[in-house]
């Protein structure tokens, strides 16, 4: 008896939580937090190529929602979202191609850029990528 009692705390305390507390486990399957594991999935997906935003700790989400990420992987765009807290975000910002964005990475603003899959850049801007920016390129 004890074991079914256990069960139904459990299953209530976590319907009582709610979804939205679990937002994060939707996005991990096509949102990736290093360039290699970016790559690897774009040429194993035959994707167009990759979609690297930028966010400062700072900044916080800056209006990088579910919905915008969802979008971009729907356009057949590999996702590289990459914070202060990844291992890739240092040596990124250190790279010469990004002096672009480094203006607004610095006033804690988000930035995005765009490779393909041989890693060549062809696209930075400061802000959030949109489907028409994105649909433009290649």
């Amino acid at each position: 008896m004890s074991f079914f009692g256990v069960f139904w705390v459990i299953l209530g305390t976590l319907i009582y939580i709610g979804r939205e507390k679990f937002d994060f486990l939707k996005t991990s399957s096509f949102v990736f937090h290093s360039k290699q594991e970016a790559i690897a999935s774009a040429e194993k997906n035959e994707k167009k190529g990759i979609v690297l935003i930028l966010t400062p700790r700072s900044c916080g989400e800056c209006g990088v929602s579910a919905t915008l990420l969802e979008e971009l992987d729907s356009l057949g765009w590999s996702i590289l979202r990459l914070e202060e807290e990844d291992p890739d975000y240092e040596t990124i910002l250190s790279d010469d191609r990004f002096s672009e964005i480094l203006p607004a990475i610095q006033e804690s603003k988000p930035a995005w850029g765009v490779f393909n899959l041989g890693e060549e850049l062809l696209l930075t801007k400061p802000g959030l990528p949109s489907k028409s920016d994105l649909e433009t390129i290649l």
